[in-house]
């Protein structure tokens, strides 16, 4: 059980250290299922194994885009917005595993990108121990970060 609170304590670091360095974000964490719009992906192997998944509303990648290449809302685009998130989901996972373990060689896959709606429901107290479902709200919008590890 311990192993469990400090691997989530160090899943949330890492998603708020990158949403607030990198897209000055600042999240809070909320206790309810919650829409999103979008969904990325990335998969890591090595001494652990598992995924990681972000869930964004529209008007939080939209924020993310603008503040991050610092451009106003006429500049952001699709392909932008992809590539942002697609960006995102690859720091926490990288930022995460450094924290894991950073005596450790992880090898992260290429992050994917679903342009699709979904709902991140709150996570039951009886569910696998292995997963994290962590709901997030901003003044931007909504994120809900799902991470496996086998």
């Amino acid at each position: 059980m311990e192993n469990t609170v400090k691997i989530k304590q160090l899943l949330m670091n890492a998603i708020f250290e990158v949403f607030e360095k990198m897209f000055f974000v600042f999240l809070e964490p909320v206790e309810e299922d919650v829409n999103y719009d979008m969904i990325a992906s990335i998969n890591f192997a090595g001494p652990a194994k598992g995924s990681i998944d972000i869930l964004l509303t529209s008007d939080l990648a939209d924020a993310m885009v603008q503040n991050m290449l610092n451009i106003d809302e006429e500049g952001v685009t699709q392909k932008l917005i992809e590539d942002c998130v697609k960006e995102a989901v690859n720091m926490i996972g990288g930022n995460f595993l450094q924290k894991y373990d950073s005596s450790k060689v992880f090898d992260l896959s290429i992050p994917t990108f679903k342009n699709e709606s979904a709902m991140l429901a709150k996570q039951d107290e009886q569910a696998v121990e292995a997963t994290w479902t962590l709901p997030f709200e901003s003044s931007e919008g909504l994120l809900g970060v799902k991470m496996s590890i086998s």
